[in-house]
């Protein structure tokens, strides 16, 4: 027996998927790289 597929791809919810990542991302990614340039002087870089 096969199992139902799940409905043909919604563009509306994989932009609000991408949109939602982007949020999320683009400040993680920021404080990364923040929290590295502050780090490196205490290891000599």
């Amino acid at each position: 027996m096969t199992e139902p597929s799940a409905p043909a791809g919604r563009p509306n919810q994989s932009v609000r998927l991408v949109v939602s990542w982007l949020i999320v991302g683009i400040p993680l990614v920021y404080a990364l790289y923040q929290t590295i340039k502050s780090i490196l002087p205490l290891f000599g870089g």
